[in-house]
């Protein structure tokens, strides 16, 4: 039996251990040694107080407290955020952030009641009204090209050390009005990178009119409602939208497209 290990360069510090398991082709046998990307339960804190618990990929952790708190309406002022504080531990990591009381949207801060796994972004929300929140509408100046989004989906990959690692992460991208990839942001859950990407965006205090977000995920609506909540203007995705969050989309006038065979099918220009 032949033994080959999918272990490409970059990205190894946020992977755990290696799995072994058989592929066959043809009747032939192969071992395939694969790394398995690190899913950890966060603790986010506010002013030290117990918010919720997400499954998450242990990296990039300050800006994924940003972008939470930014994506979910809980901070309008990025400024507003005095620091963060990461505390990992053996059962995990607690991530504390330090805000005025007079900074907080209060209306956001219902405590979830169980914690957020990596496939949702909802988990614990206790009423419908937390849920499906009404956004504002975006003043869109400019939209991206078909041109600018295949720039970026040619190169995507590249960006993501991670991912040519494991496999097995999503990846969130800021792309510029050329197609340009700017940052790009990882987890294994998709909310989780998007999180990571605008509280990136907000820490290094970047333009977010002059660019889009690239994901490889499938368009949720949870992910519509971050974009426009961190005053986005443009979300592509691998795979096309829910109804309802095409529905979001075109209410708050997010440009809102998705990928067929490496092309854009714009859904909202």
């Amino acid at each position: 039996m032949d033994t080959v290990t999918m272990a490409p360069e970059g990205g190894k510090e946020f992977c755990s251990q290696a799995a072994v398991g058989e592929m066959r082709d043809a009747g032939v046998a192969e071992q395939v040694t694969w790394q398995l990307p690190e899913e950890t339960p966060i603790a986010l804190q506010i002013n030290s107080e117990p918010y919720t618990v997400m499954m998450a990929t242990p990296a990039d952790l300050r800006d994924f407290a940003f972008g939470f708190l930014i994506g979910e309406g809980i901070v309008k002022n990025p400024k507003e955020i005095r620091g963060v504080l990461v505390m990992p531990s053996e059962e995990g990591t607690t991530v504390d952030v330090a805000v005025p009381e007079t900074a907080l949207e209060t209306s956001r801060l219902a405590r979830r009641s169980i914690e957020g796994r990596t496939g949702c972004g909802l988990c614990g929300i206790e009423d419908i009204s937390s849920a499906v929140r009404p956004l504002p509408k975006l003043k869109r100046t400019w939209s991206p090209t078909p041109e600018a989004i295949e720039r970026a989906v040619a190169n995507l990959n590249r960006h993501q050390p991670m991912n040519r690692f494991n496999r097995s992460v999503h990846g969130a991208a800021w792309v510029s009005k050329l197609g340009e990839i700017q940052l790009v942001r990882e987890d294994v859950g998709r909310h989780n990178a998007l999180d990571k990407l605008i509280g990136a965006l907000m820490r290094d205090d970047l333009d977010v009119r002059d660019g889009f977000v690239l994901m490889t995920s499938r368009c949720s609506f949870e992910l519509v409602q971050k974009t426009v909540t961190a005053g986005i203007g443009g979300l592509v995705t691998v795979s096309a939208p829910t109804a309802l969050a095409l529905e979001l989309a075109r209410k708050s006038n997010l440009f809102l497209a998705a990928l067929a065979k490496g092309k854009p099918v714009i859904f909202n220009p």
